[in-house]
């Protein structure tokens, strides 16, 4: 199969299933992270209403956080 697209290849066959994301509180920020190996989590995205959380350099999206708390459901 020959697939002709703009959109980049992982965009296009995108399986939601495969990620393991949870919604986890640090330090009173709520935040969604991506389950990484043993105890580490990527922060995806922060949930917060506080400005200040966004500009907090500990939590930016992309940074590894150790000893993952457990789940805020």
């Amino acid at each position: 199969m020959i697939y002709y697209s703009t959109i980049p290849i992982e965009m296009a066959f995108y399986r939601p299933d495969e990620l393991k994301l949870k919604q986890i509180q640090v330090d009173g920020v709520k935040m969604i992270v991506h389950e990484g190996e043993e105890g580490e989590a990527t922060i995806v995205q922060v949930l917060s209403g506080d400005p200040g959380h966004f500009l907090d350099p500990r939590f930016q999206p992309g940074n590894t956080i150790k000893n993952v708390p457990t789940v805020t459901e």
